[in-house]
């Protein structure tokens, strides 16, 4: 009855002897190693291990069982007829039978075991990285609070000096034009009664000095100037700058090319702007008589992003340039002449117009470029986008 009751366990049972030969095993072991209980019993216990088990086997479970009596819930892979291994939770324990010691083994099949050992550790290692990164994201949260104490301050002190430079921009740009004035109109009078040299030389510089406030007094303008975009026709600006120019100079001193230009989102004044002061500078820097313009436009694909890098996203931008026929420079310098004052030759101009149609292009969130060849040519090429 004992035996039956073994046998039909709902673990599996076997006790081998200190050789390591196999005394018995009930009917549930065999069956889970789909062989016959005659066939296990005499052989060596190591035969029903798997590789791994015989290695724990040989050096920690047999001589911990020696040394204490018991071991419980060791872990081990037992190996079916089949080659399957299966994975077991085994309790041993020392008895004396009869005239000998036996090594008397239960366990339970555990197939899920080693899937919950893994969920387990896997949650483990989650809920040590959320900790992890709850307390980085604490620590940016706390950096960021720093950050924005000192952006705020930043910007306290950018809009203080951004004040201070509209005040003295104001007393450079009209201020002083009305004393400027004066001095010009007295300078006239007295150099129609007596004319000199020196007088001349005097109405020369006072009219550099009127030139110069009047190129301060644009560029602060378009500093302050709030955009008016509209859908405007670069014929049409192209016509008006012309004709600005024409009013102040020979007409004879300069010939313009163009047709079909496009139209797109910008703002008028400052394009009919930027068109005077580059047409201006191919007057003053002309070579011979009259100097020849050419511009044309042409639409084309452009990374809106410029000052990060790896970043991407294209638009359609307007390319116009604006080439003419003089004295050019040397093309080491063509960043240095959109500086404000920057002046590569001394004998014209005051510096101011290259750095307004940069400025003028920044505005329409595009850029200026220029290219040129001493004695060939200069061309201004002003990248704009098509919308805004």
């Amino acid at each position: 009855m004992t035996r039956h009751l073994l046998d039909s366990a709902p673990c599996g049972y076997f006790a081998f002897s200190d050789d390591g030969i196999i005394k018995y095993v009930n009917q549930t072991l065999a069956d889970l190693l789909k062989r016959d209980t005659n066939e296990l019993i005499g052989n060596n216990v190591e035969s029903i291990f798997t590789l791994a088990t015989r290695i724990f086997f040989q050096t920690h479970f047999f001589p911990l069982i020696k040394l204490q009596g018991f071991a419980e819930e060791i872990f081990i892979s037992i190996l079916g007829s089949d080659g399957q291994h299966l994975p077991v939770l085994l309790n041993a324990r020392r008895v004396n039978f009869i005239d000998q010691t036996l090594t008397s083994c239960a366990f339970i099949v555990v197939p899920n075991r080693k899937k919950f050992e893994d969920e387990l550790l896997l949650a483990k290692r989650l809920a040590e990285k959320a900790l992890a990164e709850n307390t980085a994201l604490m620590q940016a949260k706390a950096d960021l609070g720093l950050q924005a104490e000192q952006l705020d301050r930043q910007m306290q002190n950018v809009s203080r000096q951004n004040n201070e430079l509209k005040q003295f921009s104001h007393v450079i740009t009209h201020s002083l034009k009305e004393p400027l004035r004066k001095i010009l109109l007295f300078t006239g009078k007295l150099n129609d009664e007596v004319s000199s040299p020196t007088m001349s030389k005097l109405l020369r510089s006072a009219d550099q000095m009127r030139a110069v406030i009047t190129g301060l007094q644009q560029y602060v303008w378009l500093n302050e100037k709030v955009n008016e975009f509209s859908q405007v026709d670069l014929n049409d600006i192209v016509v008006k700058a012309s004709a600005q120019l024409f009013d102040e100079i020979d007409p004879k001193l300069l010939s313009v090319s163009y047709q079909n230009l496009h139209t797109l989102e910008g703002d008028a004044d400052q394009l009919r702007l930027l068109f005077y002061h580059v047409l201006l500078n191919a007057v003053r820097f002309r070579k011979g008589d009259a100097s020849s313009v050419t511009i044309t436009s042409t639409v084309l694909k452009q990374n809106k992003f410029r000052s990060i890098e790896d970043r991407y996203k294209y638009e359609n931008y307007l390319r116009l340039v604006i080439e003419d026929n003089g004295i050019g420079f040397d093309p080491k310098y063509k960043e240095h002449v959109f500086e404000l004052f920057r002046k590569l030759d001394v004998t014209g101009g005051q510096g101011v117009g290259l750095a307004l149609c940069r400025k003028i292009a920044d505005n329409h969130h595009g850029f200026a470029e220029a290219e040129s060849e001493i004695n060939m040519f200069t061309r201004i090429i002003v990248w704009l986008p098509l919308s805004q």
